[in-house]
């Protein structure tokens, strides 16, 4: 599947006042990222997780495509939550040769998501490694309703017209983990 989404970080009270805007149905989800010692995955911009939600577990890769804003995203359920997964496993999801690859830690999101004709609005408090920080994610099917929406909300909560796509969750999460020098 191609992942299509904008993404911006919003502060504490532009994530409570977006709260406010829609009905927001929320789930709770732990993304427990996976690499190399040496970040080989990341440093090839492919990220390696599992997904915990509601008891279960799903290995997720997200793949880079050559649209700024798409990724391939691959997943298959898995019966438990793995310390490490090896580069045959993550192979046979995605085709890509892969090494051996541990779990570095987790990243867990109160995620709210309201649904529009063409997409998703997800409203994200994310917290990994003591921090926490705030993001809208619009994933979409149809880029003109999705440009619509968010140009409604930048509008209501007052982002700037010049926001643009922000680092995701991965990136933020490896950038705490290298300062937190976890192993």
């Amino acid at each position: 599947m191609i992942e299509n989404e904008f993404k911006v970080m919003l502060t504490e009270e532009q994530y409570e006042s977006l709260l406010k805007l829609y009905d927001f149905k929320t789930i709770v989800q732990t993304n427990h990222y996976f690499d190399t010692d040496d970040l080989q995955m990341s440093e090839r911009h492919i990220t390696v997780r599992v997904r915990e939600l509601d008891g279960k577990f799903y290995l997720q890769m997200k793949l880079p495509t050559s649209v700024n804003y798409s990724r391939v995203e691959l997943s298959q359920e898995l019966r438990v939550l793995p310390e490490t997964l090896s580069g045959e496993e993550l192979q046979k999801l995605s085709g890509e040769e892969c090494p051996d690859v541990k779990r570095l830690g987790a990243l867990t999101t109160t995620r709210g998501i309201w649904k529009f004709n063409g997409g998703e609005v997800d409203v994200d408090k994310s917290e990994y490694f003591g921090k926490t920080d705030y993001e809208l994610e619009i994933e979409f099917s149809d880029e003109n309703a999705a440009r619509a929406v968010f140009a409604e909300i930048s509008q209501k909560l007052g982002i700037s017209s010049g926001a643009g796509v922000c680092v995701g969750k991965i990136r933020r999460f490896l950038e705490e983990f290298k300062k937190n020098k976890i192993s």
